[in-house]
Order: C-alpha cells, then sequence, then structure tokens
C-alpha cells in the first residue's frame, strides 16, 4: 500500500441510525430489489448481554493457532505461499464456507507470475454480500531477509479466519438472510519492485475485473453485476501493532460504516471484561483527506462502498525485518478480533 496524506483534523460524527434491524427474508436474485435492501439496510443495536457474551466468544489461543499457519515468508511463487494459500482454503471449507480459487496469471516487472486470490462465502444463495477481506502474500525482501510480514498482512488474515470460526454457531441464526459472509484474501498486493499503478494489487485488480463484468445473476435484464453484490468491502491491513489509529479516510471510507465501528468499540469499551482498555482507541472518529492505496481501491473505482482499517502513521516496522511475532501486541490484537467480530454479528443481525 502506498499512502498519500493531507491530514484534516475534523470530528465528524455522522451517526448511523443504529435500531433494531430489519429482519429480511430471502429474496430472489432475479428480483431486482436486493439492491434497494443494501441502501436501507440497517444494522441492529445489540443490548450490553448480546455484545458482552460476543466479546466472550474470544479465544487469544485461536488467533494464535491461525497465525503459527501464516506467519511465514510467503512471497508469490515460493512453496509457502502456495501452503498458506491452501491452509486458507481448507480452514474456510472445515467452517462450511463454499471456496474458489480466482487463478490467473500475468507477466510483471519480474517476469510472469501466477495468483491465487482465495475467496470463501457462506451462503452462496444470498444475493448480498459482507465481504471481510486482506492480502496473504508477502513483500518478496530477498535476498537480503525473509519477511514475515506480521502485520502486513499475517494477523488480518487471523482476523477473518478467528472471526469466522467464533461465529460459526450462531450465523445460520441471522435476521438479515439476504445477506452472507464473504472472505477474500488477495494475492499479489505487494509490489514486486517500486509501487506503481501496474506493480501493486495484482490480485485486487483483477477480481474487481472479473466480478465487474459477470453479470449476477446469470443473463438477467437488469445488468447486475457479481461486484454489486457487495454491500461492503471491509478491508483489514498492518494490524497487530500497539497504539493502531484508524481515521475516517473521507475520499474512500464509507462515514455511516465508519461510525458503526467507532460505535461498536465505544460499546465495547465500556462493558467490564470485555475489551483491554488500557491501550489506545482504535477508531479515533477523525476524518482524513487521504488517499492510501490498497486492495479497496479496483473496487471503490467500481462504485463498492468501503471501510478501510488501516492505521496512520504505519506501523513504525512496516517493510522491515522488525515486522515477525515480535512486532504483534496480543491485547490490542484481541482487541481488534472483538470489534470486527461484533460489527460482523450487527450487520448480519445475528441473534445471540
Amino acid at each position: 500500500m502506498l499512502p498519500v496524506f493531507v491530514f484534516r483534523p475534523l470530528w465528524t460524527f455522522c451517526l448511523l441510525s443504529l435500531a433494531s434491524a430489519s429482519y429480511c427474508q430471502r429474496v430472489n436474485p432475479n428480483d431486482p430489489s436486493w439492491r434497494n435492501a443494501q441502501t436501507s439496510h440497517e444494522v441492529t443495536k445489540y443490548n450490553g448481554t448480546s455484545l458482552l457474551k460476543l466479546c466472550q466468544l474470544s479465544d487469544p489461543r485461536r488467533i494464535s493457532v491461525y497465525l503459527d499457519n501464516i506467519l511465514v515468508a510467503r512471497p508469490v511463487g515460493s512453496d509457502n505461499h502456495k501452503r498458506v494459500g491452501m491452509y486458507l482454503k481448507r480452514t474456510m471449507e472445515e467452517l462450511g464456507y463454499y471456496v474458489e480459487i480466482d487463478r490467473f496469471s500475468e507477466q510483471t516487472i519480474a517476469g510472469s507470475r501466477t495468483f491465487r486470490n482465495v475467496i470463501g462465502v457462506l451462503d452462496p444463495s444470498a444475493p448480498r454480500w459482507l465481504t471481510l477481506a486482506c492480502h496473504y502474500d508477502s513483500k518478496d525482501m530477498r535476498p537480503e531477509f525473509d519477511f514475515m510480514g506480521a502485520t502486513d498482512s499475517a494477523f488480518p488474515c487471523a482476523v477473518l479466519l478467528d472471526v469466522a470460526h467464533s461465529l460459526s454457531p450462531y450465523i445460520s441464526n441471522r435476521g438479515a438472510t439476504d445477506v452472507t459472509l464473504q472472505l477474500v484474501f488477495f494475492d499479489g498486493e505487494e509490489a514486486f519492485r517500486d509501487w506503481t499503478q501496474t506493480d501493486s494489487l495484482y490480485g485486487s485488480r483483477h477480481l474487481a475485473k472479473l466480478w465487474a463484468d459477470r453479470l449476477y445473476p446469470p443473463y438477467n435484464s437488469y445488468n447486475t453485476r457479481e461486484i454489486h453484490r457487495i454491500d461492503y468491502l471491509v478491508l483489514l491491513d498492518l494490524l497487530g501493532a500497539p497504539g493502531a489509529s484508524i481515521p475516517n479516510y473521507t475520499p474512500t471510507n464509507d462515514p455511516l460504516i465508519y461510525n458503526t465501528f467507532w460505535d461498536t468499540e465505544l460499546r465495547l469499551r465500556q462493558l467490564p471484561n470485555c475489551m483491554d482498555t488500557s491501550t489506545s482507541t482504535v477508531f479515533t472518529g477523525y476524518s482524513l483527506n487521504a488517499n492510501v492505496e490498497d486492495d479497496h481501491m479496483p473496487f471503490h473505482h467500481q462504485g463498492v462502498r468501503i471501510m478501510h482499517m488501516i492505521p496512520t502513521p504505519f506501523p513504525r516496522v512496516w517493510h522491515t525485518k522488525q515486522d515477525d511475532r515480535s512486532a504483534l501486541e496480543w491485547k490490542c490484537m484481541t482487541n481488534i478480533a472483538s470489534i470486527v467480530r461484533a460489527f460482523t454479528a450487527r450487520y448480519l443481525g445475528i441473534r445471540i
């Protein structure tokens, strides 16, 4: 990812309506009304008891196991890269997800490379997706050193798997039945040399175009595409180090969904024995006029609503040998996992 920042410290709380979720009945994808439901969707406002139950689903040991299987040097084309991709696929399948591998080859500045986006969807028949995403490749820093990429983005990958695992017993009992959870692990986010528009974001550029070209449902007469199924793309990157601070990136983030994350963290912090309040608040509420090049941008250009979870400033270990397990702080990690889990449950209207 490549940052271009212009700081604008405005407290802009566009408070989202947090009334009870409107429990939708499954709609026929051939009926275009599912598109209207995307803009009228309301998230659930849980009471304290339900939020506390969501917090109690936290399990640092589970996150650690996921992390152990991802936190290796995994540049595109390496054996580790293939192994991690297959681990993501196998883990989602064990959790009941339908998994697709978007495999493609492309000529890069470093020669021809094969990429594999790993995509899991829990209920393929649902017309709408809440999409949680991150990239799983690590930057190729050889021959200087093997880059582990703990924050970039092994821990974000572990968060997605942890959210899927922890909510799996409850997610079928959701109010918003026409929306399902989709997990996307992008490949080829990192540049092989210097970041440019063509040497970066290989997987997300390919997938955004693929879905923008593919009709959904097939042969429909109102020209909706696969990419239109995404209610929101929530992209996690550079997370897990202490002191992560995520502003509202005003050029790309949807203000309503940003404030849902902000509100979710605020309410979790007010509960006893829920979050570690000795750490700094993750969602600041500040607006930042900034363009951060990352995997969300090809989707943003297609009109998809975005929530970009990336800290400002970047972690000090960014693209250094020190971005290993020692860069991660468990208090910060479990807090982030709790926030993403609670947000996901609220959006899907999961009854817990």
